[in-house]
């Protein structure tokens, strides 16, 4: 098994830890909207903060794995499939730090407050089920699966 090979079977199975890491997101986000229990709550939160950090890693090496076996199998590093995944792979870096990281910061910050009161905070059911949030998960969920299409089927 020569060099580009092993990076395409590299390539492969970041996409599938992406996708795996989308479907933790996925999870978490629906019982998140549907459970009432505070420590349950707690635990999708932090599935959901889990899932995200997975996706930033498994995004980072669907990049890497996907460019060097280009690179090694003698694509053009300019080809148009390739130009389309850096700009998905740059705002799929981009919008986690400026939507769900200050939301998630602010939703773990009232934890303790929920902890103690024995219930999830209004506060915190604003943040996690409004439609700006609800928007944003849909494109970066969109975002994140362009990414695998493209760096896995070249279309164009």
């Amino acid at each position: 098994m020569g060099l580009a090979h092993t990076l395409e079977l590299l390539h492969i199975l970041s996409v599938f830890l992406l996708l795996g890491a989308l479907g933790m997101i996925t999870y978490s986000s629906v019982m998140i909207s549907r459970t009432d229990d505070v420590l349950k709550f707690g635990i999708y939160v932090a599935i959901g903060g889990t899932g995200g950090m997975f996706a930033g890693i498994a995004t980072l090496l669907v990049g890497v794995f996907g460019v060097l076996a280009a690179w090694k199998i003698g694509w053009s590093l300019t080809e148009g499939w390739l130009i389309a995944a850096y700009i998905a792979t740059g705002a799929a870096f981009l919008m986690p730090i400026v939507t769900f990281k200050p939301w998630g910061d602010h939703v773990e910050k009232l934890m303790g407050q929920a902890y103690e009161e024995g219930r999830i905070l209004p506060e915190q059911l604003e943040i996690l089920t409004s439609i700006k949030y609800r928007v944003a998960e849909v494109f970066m969920y969109g975002l994140l699966v362009f990414i695998a299409y493209v760096m896995v089927f070249k279309p164009f």
